[in-house]
Order: structure tokens, then sequence, then C-alpha cells
């Protein structure tokens, strides 16, 4: 009963924000007057976590130093897949002129809502497009596109192992019911292949799972390694601090999550994401190219992070071989 209550009350949530009653889809929307066509573009987003909003972020700003006149609605799906289609569909019959989807199931969602329409759409925080049947090739695009967010596993496990000459197995948390997740615990275990690593993971469906998935991947794994996934993102204080109990390594590919107490990030920033989303969209908008001439682009500019508290709680130091190179946060 209380979860259906609460689906039903994040359900009217969406709705009152499409219809244009909340006051948070007011206080988003951004109209830059910088003259001629003013664009409007839906941004759909499965829920609200730092990655995600800096990837809204990162659009706009870049839109708006670029002089492109926006008008922005941004509606939420609080973490309800089922939204995602009604958000979308309220976007198509608004006759947006564009929709910016982030995360794998809002980019479905506006893939599906879209497909007889000339609406485009673009995507973001999306870790394998095609494998998610959001497009068919990274060059073979119709009225989709958009900037992965996928990062090299076996960059990542190197790091590990030179934290620890002694890891071999890798634990992974992951999100059953996200397809994203999926496809990046199956490259993760053809990384740690060539490093002669194992690979544990362990599914959850909700966020209370977490805590005994944490417990179980530290008796079975000498790192977590920390995946793309909504639900695990949602939660990153909780996992980086069951981490440090369990006496285990943490490595994340979100450049943002060392600050969320993960050991060390080898990532990307979701705002650049944004940011590379924001000169296709230009593009797009004023008729410099046609989305189907737009490929999806990999993100740029990766670095590592080290929180420093949590890497002094697991007894390292800054002068591990890992660390070479790399950002010290407190």
């Amino acid at each position: 009963m209380k979860k259906t209550l609460k689906k039903m009350i994040a359900l009217l949530l969406v709705l009152t924000v499409i219809l244009g009653g909340c006051k948070a889809a007011a206080n988003d929307k951004e109209m830059v007057k910088t003259g001629g066509k003013t664009y409007t573009i839906g941004i759909t987003q499965y829920m609200e976590h730092p990655s995600l909003d800096e990837a809204r972020q990162g659009l706009i700003d870049e839109l708006t130093e670029q002089g492109v006149n926006i008008n922005i609605n941004y509606v939420n799906a609080q973490g309800d897949s089922s939204n995602n289609q009604i958000i979308s569909e309220k976007f198509v019959k608004d006759k947006v002129d564009l929709i910016y989807a982030i995360s794998t199931l809002s980019a479905q969602a506006a893939k599906n809502s879209t497909k007889n329409t000339d609406i485009p759409v673009l995507f973001s925080a999306v870790t394998d497009p095609v494998y998610s049947e959001i497009i068919r090739a990274h060059d073979e695009i119709q009225n989709i596109t958009g900037v992965t967010d996928k990062v090299e596993a076996v960059e990542v496990l190197k790091l590990a192992k030179e934290m620890r000459e002694d890891a071999k197995t890798a634990g992974i948390i992951y999100n059953t019911g996200e397809s994203n997740s999926q496809v990046q615990v199956e490259e993760v275990i053809k990384a740690a292949e060539v490093l002669d690593m194992t690979v544990e993971a362990v599914g959850i469906s909700s966020m209370n799972d977490i805590p005994q998935a944490v417990y179980t991947l530290s008796k079975k794994s000498d790192l977590l390694y920390i995946i793309s996934d909504n639900m695990v993102a949602a939660s990153i204080d909780l996992i980086a601090n069951l981490a440090i109990d369990n006496n285990i390594l943490t490595l994340s590919t979100i450049e943002s999550q060392a600050a969320d107490g993960i050991l060390m990030a080898n990532g990307l920033s979701y705002y650049n994401l944004g940011r590379q989303a924001g000169e296709m969209a230009k593009k797009i908008l004023t008729g410099q190219a046609d989305i189907k001439d737009i490929y999806v682009e990999q993100p740029s500019g990766l670095k590592k992070t080290v929180n420093v508290k949590t890497m002094e709680a697991l007894g390292l130091s800054k002068d591990n071989k890992a660390f070479e190179g790399a950002v010290f946060i407190e």
C-alpha cells in the first residue's frame, strides 16, 4: 500500500510540473534575451542527482554563452521510470523545438515518443546507446543523438592494481532494472579478464538493498568499481562510508563522486557532457547541421581526483603510484 501511494504521489508531482503549476519548474525556466528566435527545449531527467543536474546545467550554459535564445521546460521523473513516457509525450504535444534526455531511461522514452515526429532528441548520461536500442550505431543517426558517459573499464582497473598489487577481484553494485547498468557490468568483466582479474556483481532493485550488497562484496572483493548507475549514484555517500567501514577500495568513472567520499575517480565531468550536448543543440536548432549528420560523441577531458580523507582511512598515501597526476581534495 505504501509503495502504491508513493508511486501515485510521484506521478502527481510530474503531472503538476507538466501542467505548469509547480514552483520548482518555474524556477528552472531560463529565458535568454539576445535577439532573434527563441527555441523551446524540453528537458526530461530521470531523477535529481548532482551529476545529472550538472549535465542539464552544462547544456543551458553552453547555449547561453553561444547566444542562443532558449526557453527551458525542465521536468524531473522523480526516479520513477513510468513517468518518463508521460513527460516526453507532453513535450511532443507541446511541439518543443528539441528534447534533451538525461539518462538512458529518459532517452528511451523520448525516442519512443518522437517516432512519428520531426522533433530532434539529444541525450547525455547514457553509457551504451546502441545496446540500449536508442540508436542503431554511433554514426547512423535518425532523430536522436548525443554524448555518452562511457569510460574504458580497463583503465580504471589498472589503477586498482597500481594501488594494491594483490587486487584480484572487483565488486560491482548495479540496478537490475537498468540496461545501461547491465552493459557496464559486462564490459568490466571483459576488461578484468585482460588484467587477470575477476568480477563479483550484486544486483539491487531498491536503495534499501545497498548496505547488504556492500557487505557481501566486501567479503569477496578487493575493490568496489562504481559504475554509472542512477540508483547507485543516489546513494553514493552511503556506499562510500560503508566501503571505508569494510576497508575496501572504491573507484569511479564520475569525477564528482570523489567529493562524495569515493576514494578515487578517474572520470568525466557531467557538466562538460552537457556543454558538448549544448554545442550539438546549437547546430540543430539554428540549422547549421541536420541531426542525421551529427554523430554520437564520447566524453572528453578525463582526470583523476582523490579524496584525501578516504585515502587516509584506507591506509594509503599520496605517494601511491596510482595517484600520480591526481587532484587531491579534502
